[in-house]
């Protein structure tokens, strides 16, 4: 996706002695070698403190990716200054997530030397994530009859104009056999396809009649547009066989079309939602049962003497460092399951990391990796690998925030395990009875 960012800042500092600053915006993305590279700069606003800034800079956005971005401001003087020569105003890093989940998103500049160096705000929209479905039905009546004993066997396509004035087949139907006036089932395409997010580009409706041999006779075609489709004033469209028009001094048409429907429903992305004010709520589990291992050994998912940390924490940090900029709180549900527990060794499916039955939440990534590392001191590996009680559990917070009038959370269960569920066929139930509810389940 494509996050279109805007920048406005507040209280910059006046670096110039006979005027104010003038202020312009620079932004950098660390690339996958850990090195700053620019994509962008908006214009240079003159002798102004708190500029509103009309050049957005767009910025590819990854959710899969933690993506640090660089925010800094500098006072250019006259006379095409370079950047490198320019009075540096401040600075902010912050993940490209924050930006996009925040709608408004407002944060004080740094400087190396002076305090209150003012503030940015960003904002961020989606170029060209948002998709429409468009929704067709047509009929046709009393197109050419093509076959020798029988009548027509018609089926029709959609070409969406190139820029070249060719046309490119997008949609064919289903073929209504031995009828001259078909009723074609109700069609669905989206809207970019059909005409590239453009209502007013041609589209190219053409008629066939179907032979199984592969030599289908063209029966007629008109151009029309997703806007005239839409338009209440005309719903039919007349077939037109150029052949036919050249030969028969009298000829009409070969049929006419008609729309019976006509309906562009709008489709929402991932970044629609995320701005929307939506708030990913993440509760991981993690298997302690004893077929991973004594953590003391390094052939161990769970061994305590990795220093990069071992494999289950290598996840939940790959994980994690992307949630957290979704989770306005940053709190997370942190279970174990599959471990006996202190001091009795009875075995639990859905214990605390942090022992707190009552609240599990932990403050986040960090908080996370603090609460495993102290139960895999105090808690037994043991079994089986049962993992229904914590898909329910977070099914029921799941439900529970679903019928709230806010409804803008939306749960994942995060399950790190080294094998297959032994109680696979509840563990299939519970998702079931999960699936009417706002989650994902990763393992």
């Amino acid at each position: 996706r494509l996050s279109e960012d805007h920048f406005s800042c507040r209280n910059l500092r006046d670096m110039d002695v006979l005027s104010k600053s003038d202020p312009q915006i620079v932004v950098y993305c660390k690339n996958q070698e850990d090195v700053w590279l620019e994509v962008g700069r908006t214009e240079k606003i003159k002798n102004c403190l708190n500029p509103s800034f009309t050049k957005s800079i767009p910025v590819i956005y990854k959710f899969e990716e933690r993506q640090l971005v660089r925010i800094r401001a500098f006072d250019l003087d006259d006379g095409g200054q370079s950047i490198g020569m320019a009075d540096f105003l401040g600075e902010l890093e912050v993940p490209l997530g924050q930006i996009v989940s925040a709608g408004a998103f407002t944060k004080p500049l740094s400087h190396p030397r002076f305090k209150d160096c003012g503030t940015v705000s960003v904002s961020a929209v989606e170029v060209g994530g948002t998709n429409e479905i468009v929704c067709l039905k047509f009929e046709g009546s009393g197109l050419d009859k093509k076959d020798f004993f029988g009548k027509s066997d018609p089926y029709f396509e959609l070409g969406r104009e190139n820029q070249d004035g060719t046309f490119t087949t997008v949609f064919r139907s289903e073929t209504i056999e031995c009828t001259l006036d078909p009723r074609w089932r109700q069609m669905e395409i989206g809207s970019r396809r059909l005409c590239q997010n453009n209502a007013n580009q041609n589209i190219l409706f053409s008629c066939y009649d179907y032979d199984d041999d592969g030599s289908h006779d063209f029966i007629g075609h008109f151009t029309t547009t997703l806007a005239e489709l839409q338009e209440k004033r005309r719903t039919e469209w007349e077939l037109i066989n150029p052949k036919k028009q050249r030969k028969k001094k009298n000829y009409q048409n070969s049929g006419v079309i008609r729309v019976i429907e006509c309906r562009v429903e709008k489709t929402y992305s991932f970044l629609d939602y995320i701005m929307g004010g939506l708030q990913l709520n993440c509760t991981i589990a993690v298997d302690f049962t004893g077929s991973n291992g004594d953590p003391q050994s390094p052939r161990s998912l769970h061994y305590i003497g990795a220093p990069e940390g071992n494999q289950y924490q290598q996840a939940w940090l790959a994980i994690g460092n992307i949630i957290q900029d979704y989770d306005s709180d940053k709190l997370f549900p942190a279970f174990g399951f599959g471990g006996a527990l202190p001091p009795h060794g009875q075995v639990s499916f859905e214990f605390a990391l942090n022992g707190n039955a009552a609240n599990p939440l932990v403050p986040g990534v960090q908080g996370v990796m603090d609460a495993y590392k102290t139960a895999l001191l105090n808690v037994g590996l043991s079994g089986p690998t049962n993992c229904a009680p914590m898909i329910r559990q977070v099914s029921k917070m799941a439900m529970s925030g679903a019928q709230s009038r806010a409804a803008q959370n939306y749960y994942i269960l995060l399950i790190l395990t080294d094998g297959q569920f032994t109680d696979i066929y509840d563990c299939i139930g519970a998702i079931v009875e999960a699936s009417d509810y706002p989650m994902s389940i990763i393992i």
